[in-house]
């Protein structure tokens, strides 16, 4: 909501206190001004406020039931005071944030017109408080039906007025819709409420008004209990599902991507972050979410941040406004953030991460968040620790250790793939070979030799960037793919790579002499295209190995041949 709509809310609503709340007084004017029953059921909407709970995500209060009895025993004006009373108690027990203080007079100009409008309703119907007192059932059904009604009837005109030119939604109002149907169902349950608690203070007073309560508030803590523990289970069914699709992840990509989508939709957060301690010397932050993008870049710092109490200390932190907010999050929310909750990420017995979730609201976790998303935290480092993992066996599977080029397996199958490609029309290769590489290794050593192929693998890479694949084939024979690339273009890729190593000298360290040599290093490269030259891979590779050879090679190296 706007600031503008934001400070028309509050006019409006001192505007409507302002005007009602005298006119109420005047059309009906307190009864019974008994100070032990008003603090009593003062009490009792403040228990009732306090002791809400939640059915399918509903919020389920029992102020209009009470609401009802303080109507008939004190009238219409105290009646509105007392809810006005316990809508309050009920949105402050709810950690209203700063930015939704608006719900406040939202919810007070609600239920301030419910009670009028509910009140008209039962004077309407030919309701006499005082005729109820003798016979409430002969007297009473159908004005107490017509209070419910009209009360549930300005509710809901209230929220679809709210939500239509308030919040600007687009929803067609539907008649029939699941937290509609809750509403209705508590709407039900309160009228027997409301007209119990009445009868037993016609009948017996404060003792009557007692007798009712005690049970009701009973029964609404045994009911937020179970509610709160089935919120708990239901919560935790979501982490345990979150950490089985983080674990079966393979990608560290994947896994961030996952987690960072699913966490905010399951806890209230406005900013998401993760800060590694695999380099325990060097903790770096990896990922961050933001509710909204906007925003400037903050530098992390971890001497700033919590994490790296929760990195020492292996424990969880709750956080609150009112004690700390660390420099770093302080600076990331712009002052916002109410509430944080930190939380390591535990492999193998060792803290190789901390994660944090913040929050715009006052008090946004409590214990059963924590416990929650401790778990989260531990499935998130596994699932870390086996996508590195696979991504480091995947890759020295499909790598040489040496150069870090692709190895032969890796070419056989990328050649397959390239093969099969329907959309792959043209395509060749280019077969590479070291020339007098065994000199090379004989006269300056095999630790020369390596840094010689790292070297050439290098300058492959800065020329081909890319347009191919490059894999060491064995020995000094290294070799390049280009997808989408026929013979002419082939030959001047290749023409390139050759001059990128004949053009500039290697170094290479003479141990005896303590010193560094400059050698010069000459390939002959041999071509081939498929579908011309070849149908296979084998085909493919045999054709451009043997046009280095007998092109190349032969021809006095430090050339590129074509195969014909």
């Amino acid at each position: 909501m706007s600031e503008k709509k934001r400070t028309a809310v509050w006019l409006i609503w001192a505007a409507m206190v302002i005007i009602l709340l005298p006119l109420a007084f005047a059309a009906d004017p307190p009864r019974n001004y008994s100070v032990t029953m008003i603090i009593e059921v003062c009490v009792v909407f403040l228990i009732s406020a306090l002791f809400n709970f939640k059915v399918q995500g509903t919020d389920i209060i029992t102020l209009q039931g009470i609401g009802l009895a303080a109507f008939l025993i004190f009238g219409l004006f105290v009646e509105i005071l007392m809810t006005q009373f316990g809508i309050l108690t009920y949105l402050l027990s709810q950690r209203v944030s700063k930015n939704d203080l608006h719900r406040i007079p939202l919810n007070s100009l609600m239920f301030l017109f419910v009670s009028i409008s509910s009140a008209a309703a039962f004077y309407a119907l030919g309701g006499n408080p005082d005729e109820l007192a003798h016979s409430f059932l002969r007297q009473g059904i159908i004005p107490v039906i017509g209070y419910y009604v009209v009360a549930y009837v300005v509710n809901e005109i209230f929220l679809h007025v709210y939500r239509r030119w308030v919040l600007k939604t687009s929803d067609r109002i539907k008649l029939f819709k699941k937290d509609m149907v809750w509403e209705i169902v508590a709407t039900l349950l309160m009228m027997p409420l409301g007209m119990a608690f009445s009868v037993m203070y016609f009948m017996y007073g404060v003792t009557g008004i007692t007798v009712i309560a005690v049970p009701m508030v009973a029964l609404s803590m045994i009911i937020r209990l179970i509610n709160n523990s089935q919120e708990l289970i239901r919560f935790l069914q979501r982490v345990n599902r979150l950490g089985q699709l983080l674990t079966e992840e393979l990608s560290e990509d994947h896994v961030f991507n996952l987690f960072f989508k699913r966490v905010p939709e399951m806890i209230t957060a406005d900013y998401v972050y993760m800060v590694s301690y695999k380099q325990p010397e060097n903790p770096k932050m990896v990922r961050l979410y933001k509710k909204e993008n906007e925003g400037f870049f903050v530098p992390f710092q971890q001497e700033a941040d919590i994490s790296l109490k929760v990195y020492r200390q292996g424990k969880p932190v709750l956080g609150l406004k009112k004690n700390d907010i660390y420099p770093f999050l302080e600076a990331l929310s712009g002052g916002n953030a109410r509430s944080f909750l930190s939380v390591p990420m535990m492999y193998r017995g060792q803290v190789i991460g901390v994660l944090t979730a913040a929050s715009h609201a006052n008090k946004a976790y409590r214990k059963s968040t924590r416990v929650g998303m401790e778990i989260v935290g531990d499935f998130l480092a596994i699932a870390l620790e086996n996508a590195r993992n696979y991504e480091k066996r995947k890759k020295e599977s499909e790598r040489c250790p040496l150069t870090d080029l692709f190895n032969y397996r890796y070419l056989m199958k990328a050649l397959n793939r390239i093969f099969c490609d329907s959309s792959i029309s043209v395509f060749s290769l280019i077969m590479i070979d070291i020339d007098n590489f065994k000199s090379v290794n004989d006269t300056y050593g095999h630790q020369n030799g390596n840094a010689i192929l790292i070297g050439i693998a290098d300058r492959l890479r800065k020329t081909v960037g890319d347009m191919g694949i490059i894999a060491r084939y064995g020995g000094e024979e290294l070799t390049v793919v280009l997808p989408g690339t026929g013979r002419s273009l082939c030959f001047e890729v290749a023409e390139s790579i050759r001059l990128s190593i004949a053009s500039e000298p290697f170094m290479v360290y003479l141990q005896n002499e303590n010193r560094y040599k400059r050698i010069n290093v000459t390939i002959s490269l041999g071509t081939s295209t498929a579908p011309d030259d070849a149908k296979n891979p084998t085909e493919l590779i045999y054709n451009a190995d043997h046009a280095m050879y007998a092109g190349a090679k032969r021809k006095g190296k430090n050339r590129v041949a074509r195969f014909v």
